[in-house]
C-alpha cells in the first residue's frame, strides 16, 4: 500500500469517525463501538489484562450510564442502568477471577445494545 493510499485511507475513517460526533446519536454509537474494542482486547489479552483497555471499558460502561435520561426514558433508563451496572460489575470482577465467560457475556451485551441502538433512526 502507498503512502497516499495510507493517507487517504486514513482521511476517509478520520471523516468517518467525525460525521459521528455530529449528533448525540453518534456520539453514543462511538462510546459503543469502543466499548466493543475494548472488551475484544480484554478477551484477546487473557488471562493477561490489557490495563488500558480495562479503564477505556469502565470509562464507556460510566458514560453511557451517566447519559441516561431518566426523566425521559423512565423505566427504560433504569433498565438500562442496571444493565451497564451489571456489567461494569462483572468487568471489575475480571481482575480477580480472570473469567472469560464474564467477558464474553458482557460482551455479547454490548453488542445487543449496540445493535439496537444503530437501528434506531436519529431525528
Amino acid at each position: 500500500m502507498s503512502l497516499d493510499q495510507i493517507a487517504k485511507s486514513y482521511k476517509q475513517s478520520e471523516n468517518m469517525y467525525v460525521r459521528g460526533i455530529e449528533t448525540p446519536h453518534g456520539r453514543v454509537q462511538i462510546i459503543f463501538d469502543q466499548l466493543e474494542i475494548n472488551i475484544e482486547s480484554l478477551i484477546e489479552k487473557h488471562p493477561k489484562t490489557d490495563f488500558i483497555a480495562f479503564g477505556k471499558v469502565i470509562q464507556c460502561l460510566k458514560i453511557l450510564s451517566d447519559s441516561l435520561d431518566h426523566e425521559k426514558g423512565k423505566g427504560l433508563a433504569d433498565q438500562l442502568n442496571e444493565l451497564y451496572d451489571y456489567c461494569l460489575r462483572t468487568v471489575k470482577s475480571y481482575l480477580t477471577e480472570k473469567d472469560e465467560a464474564k467477558l464474553k457475556e458482557v460482551l455479547s451485551i454490548v453488542n445487543q445494545l449496540s445493535e439496537s441502538w444503530n437501528s434506531i433512526k436519529p431525528k
